[in-house]
Order: structure tokens, then C-alpha cells, then sequence
């Protein structure tokens, strides 16, 4: 994928993440020792606290044997994502999905809350697991729609997995893609990378490219935190100014980027 790939290496030399990465949490939460706590207090950004931070949790999942706290924090207090609560049946699932990651092909049941459990396999082994989530996801659909498949279908796109974002529940990426491709939709081709593969197929990309784009010494989470900002200001703008509907009584009807 060339042309995404000179795409986001465009956007990373505009965008600085220590500046624009935003996304917070709370440093003197009990999971942390006072020495952590004062180690993350010195990064002076959420992009420096958060590279911290996926360390922080590696080494402690290198040590307990005990990790359903850590599973849960990661989900519910770092995530913000409480509908995942700790009862049995999601700790099973939690529990499945770690084995999983070792044969590369999730179940369904599992894809079904990938935004959440990637979470935790993305702090488990931050150098080569990322988070899947709708925000990441949905850039690098876009990006593949606009610079890979806008002169017809290509390259297969990223299942896309619920979301909270308002821009991505009123613009959804699946209905763009299937009406963009409308002739290969309506033949029953299949436009997506199955979902017991999608997840790995994700971090091997995120994996191969890093380096790429951010050079030899960068770390996957690097490329993943740019997908996830770039998701609702330059997709957002791009979108809005390339998308266009066309209506007819005698036409045909359709979405083109």
C-alpha cells in the first residue's frame, strides 16, 4: 500500500503527537507505585505519559501472575470502555483472546469486542500489538478508499468495529466503501479482510510501516497514535471536501470520493 504509505509519512512530518496526541489519564491512580507516579509526572504531554505507560504495564504483566486487575484497568479506567466490567464471561473471553494471539486468527466472539481486548494485548506486548480500534480504523479505510481504490477496487478493507465517536457513527465508513465499490458489492465480493485475520493483518502493517515512516528506532504505537489522531480533524476535512452525492430521477445513485 505505496501511496497510504507516502500518505501517512505526509502527515507525520506535519504532525507533531506530542502535541496533538490527546488523550489523558490519571497518573496517581492506585495501579501505580509513587515511583511511577513521579516518572510519569515528568513527561509534560499525554503522548510522553502514554509511551510511558505502555512500558509501565508491560514490565507488571511480565511479573503477576494475577492479571485480571490489570486486564479490567486497561479497559475500564484507561479506556474509559465500562460496559467491558470484570463478571466471568468476559474474564473467559479475556483469557481466550491471549491464547488466540499466539495462533493469529481470532474468533468471532472475540473480534466482536477487538476495540477492547486489543487494548490489552497492545500494553501486554507494545512491540507487536496495537489497539484496533473505530478511530484507527476508520483512517486507514479512508486512507486506503482515497489513495489505494479510488480508481477501483485494489486492496481489501479493515473490518470496522463499534465506536462512541459522533463523527464516525454520522459519516460510517462501511456504507461509504460498499457504495463506493457499489459493482462489486452488489456481485457479493468480499471488500473486507476476514475478521479472524483482521487484527493481525492490522499489526503487521502497523509493524512493517512504522519504521518507514517514524525510521529504524520508532515503536509500532507510534504509527497507531497518528491513525487515531488524524481520525477526527484531517479524515474529517478530507472527507467533507472529496465526498459527493449524486441523486437522479433517471441516474444512477451513488457515493464517489
Amino acid at each position: 500500500m505505496k501511496n497510504v504509505i507516502d500518505k501517512l509519512k505526509e502527515f507525520s512530518e506535519q504532525i507533531d503527537l506530542k502535541e496533538r496526541f490527546d488523550f489523558n489519564f490519571d497518573i496517581t491512580d492506585k495501579i501505580f507505585s509513587s515511583i511511577e507516579s513521579e516518572q510519569l509526572s515528568t513527561d509534560k504531554n499525554p503522548f510522553d505519559q502514554n509511551v510511558r505507560l505502555k512500558w509501565i504495564l508491560s514490565e507488571k504483566y511480565k511479573t503477576k501472575t494475577e492479571q485480571n486487575y490489570l486486564d479490567f484497568w486497561i479497559v475500564n479506567n484507561w479506556g474509559g470502555i465500562r460496559g467491558f466490567k470484570p463478571v466471568e464471561r468476559n474474564i473467559e473471553k479475556v483469557q481466550r483472546f491471549k491464547k488466540q494471539l499466539s495462533k493469529r486468527k481470532l474468533s468471532l466472539d472475540c473480534f466482536s469486542t477487538i476495540s477492547s481486548l486489543s487494548k490489552i494485548s497492545s500494553f501486554i506486548d507494545p512491540e507487536n500489538f496495537v489497539i484496533y480500534d473505530s478511530r484507527v480504523i476508520y483512517t486507514l479505510n479512508w486512507l486506503i478508499l482515497t489513495c489505494e481504490n479510488q480508481d477501483g477496487f485494489k486492496k481489501k478493507y479493515f473490518p470496522m468495529p463499534s465506536g462512541r465517536n459522533k463523527i464516525i457513527a454520522d459519516f460510517d465508513m462501511n456504507t461509504i466503501v460498499n457504495i463506493s465499490h457499489i459493482s462489486e458489492y452488489s456481485q457479493g465480493e468480499d471488500l473486507y479482510i476476514t475478521q479472524q485475520k483482521a487484527y493481525f493483518e492490522f499489526c503487521d502493517f502497523i509493524k512493517t510501516n512504522t519504521k518507514l515512516i517514524y525510521g529504524e528506532d520508532s515503536k509500532p504505537y507510534e504509527l497507531e497514535m497518528l491513525l487515531f489522531t488524524l481520525a477526527d480533524k484531517e479524515i474529517f476535512k478530507n472527507l467533507k471536501e472529496k465526498i459527493k452525492i449524486t441523486t437522479g430521477n433517471k441516474g444512477n445513485r451513488g457515493t464517489s470520493p
